[in-house]
């Protein structure tokens, strides 16, 4: 896997106060999602097999407008806290591939700050997860100044569980968050967390 240390172009206040993000990995541009996202985004929200894991949701909601909501949703968050869910796009294509960021949660030990990760089918097994996340992590633990990040899994969701380790995160146990009970949770603090080396 390519080095996935990352490199920040720093956020910026643009007209009419908003904030853009972009992190830049050996492959990957993570950045502030963009009305441009919403039809990709839409399509990997509504692929069953991108949302099997996750809680369940209605799919007749699930429409342009649902896009563009979230989109203007994750945008006034980043405005507020400084971080967000953000697009993932490949550097080399422009391509959307999924979304990585942070997110306060308000459950479990709460308030706390959950990494969370979802790919279209085309970019699984290429290792963007955990590029991803290790930068999104860095970005969080270093620059932001968050004192720690978690992240939750459905156990048979392998491959999620998966990138949390390889990112660095440490197992701590069973958690019921997000009205799913049993899930794996990992995390990642600012006091021993370090960019794991690319192998």
């Amino acid at each position: 896997m390519p080095p996935a240390t990352p490199t920040a172009t720093p956020d910026r206040v643009t007209g009419g106060g908003s904030v853009s993000t972009r992190l830049e990995t050996a492959r990957l541009v993570i950045r502030t999602f963009e009305a441009r996202d919403a039809g990709a985004w839409l399509a990997m929200a509504t692929d069953p097999e991108v949302t099997r894991f996750l809680p369940p949701a209605p799919r007749s909601d699930r429409t342009m407008e649902l896009a563009q909501r979230v989109i203007g949703e994750r945008q006034a968050m980043e405005r507020e806290l400084g971080h967000a869910m953000w697009a993932v796009e490949e550097k080399t294509t422009g391509m959307f591939v999924g979304q990585c960021g942070l997110r306060p949660v308000d459950e479990g030990a709460g308030p706390e700050i959950d990494l969370a990760y979802h790919y279209t089918r085309a970019s699984w097994n290429k290792g963007y997860g955990t590029e991803a996340a290790i930068a999104v992590l860095a970005r969080g633990l270093g620059p932001a100044g968050l004192d720690a990040i978690i992240a939750v899994v459905v156990p048979e969701n392998a491959g999620s569980w998966r990138v949390m380790e390889k990112a660095g995160m440490r197992y701590e146990g069973l958690v019921d968050y997000y009205g799913m009970e049993g899930l794996k949770k990992y995390v990642a603090a600012r006091q021993w967390w370090r960019p794991p080396l690319a192998s």
